[in-house]
């Protein structure tokens, strides 16, 4: 997992050039983001790449191949990178149902919960679960994969709304084309509750931030306690009944200590079908959460779960996210729905693009007034890319970073169009790993010559045993990565 010996290298009139040098493995990695090709250096070889692209050597003393790919002009980003902005309502493909703000738990960390504002005391009805699916859903061209997600709070304390928006669904003609996704603390799965959700496909991602000590510090139930056995609990009984399972774990400073070895411990008892380690931490006013780590910190876990997650060949949304497009040899326009891809209808009936923004009163309208012209923020944040940022085109990231939350941006920064420092650096330091990782695995490739091109099928051996799709935004939705699944008749719940 070291990569503290990794040297980076930008070069002059070379803005999409990174140089990669180490020790352990010894070697370098060329990595062109503009044309996303990696060349795999000896250690002679990384001399002289850096010899020519520092002007201190001519580019004949590269072989003809790798001087092309190495010292030629930067040629900026390829049409298929730049021409993938959202632009409209037929690019919305994601519907977040928020039933209700209200949970059994009181996260110390959890911004929805505490900030309901404009959304607390209200609860979405079935019927409004079934309008906002064909309002929104409804929208999306005939046969695109679209996907909906039950959001709260904790959706399952509106059990009739849940059970009327996937019935809706899953008796629609587009059934077989939608992804359902809901998002627990898993608490109220009982059986019945499970049996409904597996009958109907429905992905189950439960909140666990580890084993029992590390999930219960800062999750608990709002009536006093741990939350972590009833959690399990309902995991458990999902599973049982056949569901499609997925943790996600959030890691905080209370946490940081134990949290990747607390991970690597839930995957090897629970063994979900997906997993996500979360280390950004949405803020509950201004600023950062007392809760949020350091961006080295979030690097070493964004890492150190990966690590275990590839061993198990459990696929890790965070980080498959950003290293589906660097084996595919795309690019990654957005890390968030919200530009420009997603609508939310919360408790009161109002739909947006963000449900942090619902509780504010300002940014959601009625939904049926709801269009890219009613909500001022639905163009402009799908102009929020760093595929469109100039100062971001000589950044190491720029093909796997997808611009972040615009939300936090907006908290952190007061302009939800910037990009936050924090994850830019979380970001940058992922992709030095990566070129270590890289070379650890083709270090090989470079015996009795000093360079060697990498191929698409060599960049997969940074996924180990975990297969992705080739797509240029990946995992905007847990659409991008399902599996087509023939949609059967829908049970009662």
């Amino acid at each position: 997992m070291s990569s503290e010996n990794v040297k980076h290298e930008t070069f002059e009139g070379q803005p999409h050039t990174h140089l990669y040098t180490m020790s352990d493995p010894a070697g370098a990695v060329v990595f062109r983001t503009d044309v996303m090709k990696q060349v795999i250096c000896s250690p002679h070889g990384g001399e002289l790449v850096t010899a020519v692209l520092s002007e201190e050597a001519s580019p004949d003393t590269l072989p003809s191949d790798v001087r092309d790919l190495i010292a030629s002009p930067s040629s900026g980003l390829p049409e298929s990178a730049s021409g993938t902005a959202r632009t409209g309502m037929h690019d919305v493909k994601t519907l977040y149902l928020v039933p209700t703000m209200d949970c059994q738990l009181a996260c110390g960390y959890c911004r929805i919960v505490r900030k309901q504002g404009q959304q607390a005391g209200f609860r979405l009805s079935p019927q409004e679960g079934r309008d906002a699916v064909d309002h929104v859903l409804g929208r999306a061209p005939s046969g695109a994969k679209r996907t909906l997600v039950l959001f709260g709070g904790e959706p399952l304390l509106v059990p009739e709304t849940v059970f009327a928006a996937i019935c809706h669904v899953r008796e629609g003609r587009e059934s077989a084309n939608t992804d359902i996704m809901l998002q627990t603390n898993g608490i109220a799965i009982d059986d019945e509750t499970a049996e409904f959700l597996a009958a109907n496909d429905v992905f189950v991602l439960l909140s666990l931030d580890g084993v029992e000590a590390v999930h219960n510090r800062l999750r608990k139930l709002a009536a006093g306690g741990g939350s972590y056995e009833g959690s399990v609990a309902g995991y458990r009984n999902a599973k049982k009944h056949g569901c499609r399972m997925g943790v996600n774990a959030t890691v905080t400073t209370a946490t940081q200590d134990r949290f990747v070895e607390s991970f690597e411990a839930l995957l090897e008892d629970l063994r979900p079908d997906k997993c996500g380690a979360i280390t950004h931490l949405h803020p509950v006013s201004t600023g950062r959460s007392r809760w949020q780590v350091s961006s080295e910190v979030a690097t070493r876990t964004q890492i150190g779960t990966f690590l275990a997650a590839r061993r198990m060949g459990i696929y890790h949304q965070q980080m498959c996210e950003k290293l589906a497009p660097f084996v595919n040899g795309t690019w990654r326009r957005y890390a968030c729905a919200g530009c420009g891809g997603k609508v939310v209808v919360a408790p009161n009936g109002t739909a947006g693009i963000c449900e942090y923004n619902a509780s504010d009163g300002q940014s959601f309208v009625p939904l049926e007034e709801f269009s890219e012209e009613a909500v001022a923020d639905f163009m402009s944040w799908a102009a929020r890319s760093p595929l469109d940022t100039r100062e971001c085109m000589s950044c190491s990231a720029l093909s796997t970073c997808g611009g972040g939350c615009a939300y936090d941006s907006q908290m952190h920064m007061g302009d939800p169009l910037k990009f936050d420092p924090w994850l830019c650096d979380t970001n940058i330091q992922i992709i030095q790993w990566l070129m270590h990782d890289l070379l650890s695995h083709l270090q090989g490739a470079v015996a009795g010559q000093d360079f060697h091109e990498v191929t698409e099928r060599e960049r997969a051996l940074v996924l180990g045993d975990i297969t992705v799709e080739r797509t240029l935004a990946p995992m905007t939705s847990i659409a991008e990565f399902a599996e087509a699944r023939k949609a059967g008749e829908c049970a009662a719940g």
